[in-house]
């Protein structure tokens, strides 16, 4: 018995092996120590006893101790089942992701057909809207260089306007005579094309080079590095100023193929250097032959426009020329309608009594005759009197004959029909107030300091006046209040006790409904007032309107449509809105 018994230190050294076998093959196969390991677990590679189960195995003489080796097989056994079931839970990981990948593919191939759709109809739509808001730019007279631009496109793509005027000169001269801001703002504009504008991309990109070499040209000529009015600017020391001109009119007579040629041409003598080029003047001359190829696709685009434009013009001069013919054949024969082609005292009855010698009229003593007609084809139109110009004309020398001599002009009262003032009135006036607005329709009151409203403005005279009535236009203006919770008032007031209102805007709506040249729009401009904290914002028309104005707080505009800015004059109704600037106040 004593020879089967394992010593105290045999025992030790095994239970020692076994847990240094079992940290082994945690760090090794898992990667987990009890230092580090997910579970925040210290005892983790210790093998868990269940001693009150032993006591019982071994009281009831159940219980068998594991041998040494059968311990690190239990283990490696249970590590190799932990790493199936990882294995079997990246598999399964990796099979979900490919069935959320072909669920994707399959939906985006469901929906890539009517995506494209979508695509095509949101372009075509912000086309169309473009298109709409530069033709009523058009419409109302106030069109922009780059409304004409577009509009020199539709017609060289075959499209038809009443009006086919387009530029007279080549898109590209528009930067010639602009300021830095003007070509800044035309940059804007063009690269709002280029976005939407897919079937003309090339033609808006060859603009927004052009717009770009303008742009930096401003720049130059400010800073004082370039001279203003060149035909070429930026092409460095490399070139002397006596060719620029001659490199402008050699590049400009080139097609769009010739000057790719060229550039092909430069780039390949320059990589080849050969002895005594001037390499700096060819690298010059080559940056500024794409700005030419651009200028060559705008002229290609408005040479197609403009044949078209000739050809209308020409067709409605020749349209003009045959009706005026048609008037003025009409007009003479009218003239003789009436007058019988027969001798006096024939067969014929019902004719005039033949016409005596005047000299027999001088003799009898009978008062005052008829002058003898005379055909109006005998008279050239300049010499003959409209009675209407006439009569005013007269009624003009009368009254300034009368005022020269103290006199009080009578002018005759006329009943003027304002229905149509007062219903565009009811119409504004039915929209009611938007939150924080007041009605801003009263004339002025109070102090220099404190005036705002309407102005009175003094008598003038129009040269108009003797054709027309002069009326004073109605409006129904608006203006928005509020407190400006700015650092300031947000720590010298509060709820309670909150700052006083200041002006956040105006709504301006005059109305013109009757305005006799309906092509020319109504102007605003403002004008000094009589104190510092207000300016006087003066409304002008063509007749029969009067100037009408009203004294306005002296606060810079916002000009951004974002912030609610808008100006449109449509179905006589003159619209001004805008909101002032906020005031910052900075430590």
């Amino acid at each position: 018995m004593a020879g089967r018994s394992r010593s105290p230190v045999g025992r030790d050294a095994g239970v020692t092996n076994v847990k240094k076998k079992r940290k082994d093959l945690f760090s090794k196969e898992l990667g987990y120590k009890d230092e580090s390991n997910p579970f925040g677990d210290n005892t983790l590679t210790q093998k868990f006893v269940w001693k009150k189960k032993n006591e019982y195995l071994q009281a009831a003489g159940l219980y068998r101790p594991s041998s040494k080796e059968q311990e690190v097989t239990k283990m490696q056994s249970k590590i190799r089942e932990i790493q199936q079931v990882k294995k079997r839970r990246d598999e399964r990981e990796v099979e979900r992701q490919l069935l959320e990948q072909q669920r994707l593919e399959h939906d985006k191939e469901l929906h890539d057909e009517e995506y494209g759709e979508w695509l095509t109809k949101e372009e075509k739509f912000h086309l169309d809207n473009a298109k709409a808001r530069t033709m009523l730019r058009i419409e109302q007279g106030r069109e922009r260089p780059l409304d004409l631009v577009a509009k020199a496109l539709m017609i060289a793509e075959g499209e038809h306007f009443e009006e086919m005027t387009i530029l007279d000169k080549p898109p590209h001269q528009l930067f010639v005579n602009m300021n830095i801001d003007e070509v800044e703002d035309i940059m804007d504009e063009v690269n709002t094309f280029v976005r939407i504008d897919a079937q003309h991309r090339d033609f808006w990109q060859a603009m927004r080079y052009i717009a770009n070499d303008s742009y930096e040209g401003k720049r130059r000529e400010k800073a004082g590095r370039s001279k203003a009015g060149a035909a070429i600017s930026g092409l460095g020391p490399g070139v002397a100023e006596g060719v620029v001109d001659e490199i402008h009119q050699l590049l400009c007579a080139k097609s769009k193929r010739e000057l790719g040629d060229m550039l092909v041409e430069i780039n390949d003598s320059l990589k080849s250097s050969p002895a005594g080029m001037d390499t700096q003047f060819f690298e010059a001359v080559a940056t500024k032959i794409p700005l030419y190829v651009a200028r060559a696709e705008v002229d290609h685009w408005h040479g197609r426009a403009k044949a078209k434009s000739d050809v209308w013009l020409q067709k409605r001069e020749q349209e003009a020329e045959e009706a005026e013919a048609a008037r003025l054949k009409a007009l003479k024969a009218q003239e003789w309608d009436d007058v019988p082609s027969g001798k006096p005292g024939g067969e014929a009855d019902g004719f005039s009594p033949e016409l005596e010698p005047l000299d027999d009229f001088e003799e009898e003593d009978t008062g005052i005759y008829s002058p003898v007609l005379e055909p109006l084809s005998k008279y050239h139109p300049e010499d003959l009197l409209d009675p209407d110009e006439d009569l005013r004309v007269l009624r003009q020398v009368r009254n300034t004959i009368i005022e020269a001599f103290g006199g009080a002009v009578t002018t005759t009262v006329q009943s003027i029909d304002r229905s149509r003032d007062d219903e565009l009135l009811a119409a504004e006036r039915a929209k009611g107030m938007g939150s924080g607005e007041v009605a801003f329709n009263a004339a002025g009151k109070g102090d220099d300091s404190e005036f705002h409203g309407e102005v009175m403005l003094d008598k003038k005279r129009y040269e108009w006046e003797d054709k027309y009535k002069p009326r004073k236009p109605r409006f129904f203006n608006r203006v928005k209040t509020g407190f400006e919770w700015n650092k300031y008032n947000q720590t010298h007031y509060d709820h309670d006790n909150p700052p006083p209102k200041i002006v956040q805007g105006y709504k301006f709506n005059i109305f013109y409904p009757d305005l006799i040249d309906k092509a020319k729009a109504p102007t605003y401009h403002v004008e000094k007032s009589d104190t510092a904290d207000t300016v006087m914002l003066r409304f002008s028309a063509g007749p029969p309107y009067e100037d009408v104005a009203f004294k306005i707080v002296n606060r810079e505009w916002n000009l951004s449509h974002k912030f609610g800015f808008r100006v449109v004059f449509d179905r006589g109704v003159l619209q001004l809105y805008f909101n002032v600037k906020r005031w910052r106040y900075r430590r």
